[in-house]
């Protein structure tokens, strides 16, 4: 009776848990994936399979810059800039030096100067089974009081690359890559019906209530979604080494 008590209250709850887990965490991920405005954060990229059986051998990651982005707030396109909603987006984002996986990696710079993404390489690679973490810091985003905005999600872009290839070779050679994109018309968009077609890493920052509630007129507030474009991410996807193109080649 114990031990049937013990797999029927704790066993298999327990494995069921981890099931789901493993189901959710089933693409590359940015945890925490949700973090409250106002407060600095560590974060990790965490790479959750190779391709197919291919392992990871690098991986290149680019933020919204909210210079040109497209803008939606409760599925509504808007046309004003991204500070209508962050007051200091730009510079929030850095990456942590650690080899532990990767033996080099950078940030990538958007045309103020400001981290808009990071790469990381070579060395080691990462088992197609197995999980890898790239960590990274993001410091405290401020929600503009003024907004409506209860939260803004960012659609950020990532690529787990397992070969190296050209771009016109990227969706052709089988297993080089796992691209977690927003589609957004770039030569990174990936192949519509694909594995993972239109499927970016989310990050979102929540308001604080208590310390910046939202204005009267706002009701229940606005959900703003914040995607690059196409121009940015064939700008910063790819990965420069040494003041040559790695990734893709040339």
């Amino acid at each position: 009776m114990l031990l049937r008590s013990f797999i029927q209250n704790f066993l298999v709850p327990t494995l069921l848990a981890g099931i789901l887990l493993q189901n959710a965490n089933a693409h590359t991920v940015i945890q925490p994936s949700e973090i409250p405005e106002g407060t600095r954060s560590d974060n990790y990229l965490v790479i959750t399979h190779g391709c197919t059986n291919e392992p990871v051998i690098g991986t290149s990651v680019v933020f919204p810059d909210g210079l040109d982005s497209t803008i939606v707030a409760n599925g509504n396109p808007h046309a004003g800039p991204l500070s209508d909603f962050i007051q200091n987006w730009g510079g929030l984002i850095q990456i942590y030096q650690d080899h532990s996986i990767f033996s080099e990696q950078d940030v990538k710079r958007d045309t103020r100067g400001n981290v808009v993404g990071f790469w990381a390489g070579g060395g080691r690679t990462i088992a197609s089974h197995i999980f890898g973490r790239i960590p990274f810091v993001t410091s405290a985003a401020l929600i503009n009081p003024e907004s409506c905005a209860k939260s803004v999600r960012f659609a950020v872009a990532a690529a787990d690359i397992c070969k190296i290839t050209t771009i016109n070779d990227l969706n052709t050679t089988e297993n080089a890559v796992s691209f977690w994109i927003p589609a957004v018309g770039s030569k990174y968009d990936g192949t519509p019906g694909g594995h993972a077609f239109d499927f970016p890493v989310y990050f979102t920052i929540t308001r604080d209530l208590a310390t910046n509630p939202l204005p009267e007129s706002c009701g229940a507030g606005l959900q703003v979604t914040v995607r690059p474009s196409a121009a940015q991410i064939d700008r910063d996807m790819p990965i420069q080494f040494n003041g040559a193109q790695v990734w893709p080649q040339p």
